[in-house]
């Protein structure tokens, strides 16, 4: 879906269609695109910008509190997680936020 709308915004046409290749398989697989999907990735940029503007202060100076990190905390869900792409890397963060916490918020 993301792909989508930068192709949307770098030629300034419409994107119905997306295409989804799978390595592994070598199988390429057409995935519409659905109003609601993109609506819900735009919710997620925007939850995500929103988490990181409150860490600005004025003139662009960054400002954490004792308790605080620049990213919001991982969810840790079996389900959500098992097939998501950044699996390793949100769990290494979440390791490293939960045993070193002096650490992420520098």
């Amino acid at each position: 879906m993301l792909y989508s709308l930068l192709m949307q915004e770098r030629y300034g046409d419409s994107v119905d269609l997306g295409l989804l290749y799978y390595t592994q398989s070598e199988e390429v697989i057409s995935v519409p695109v659905t109003r609601l999907e993109l609506r819900a990735l735009v919710g997620v940029r925007n939850a995500i910008a929103e988490w990181m503007a409150r860490r600005f202060r004025r003139f662009g100076q960054q400002r954490f509190t004792n308790d605080s990190s620049f990213l919001p905390p991982t969810i840790n869900n079996e389900r959500l997680c098992g097939r998501c792409f950044a699996l390793d890397a949100c769990m290494l963060y979440r390791r490293v936020r939960l045993s070193c916490p002096d650490i992420t918020n520098k």
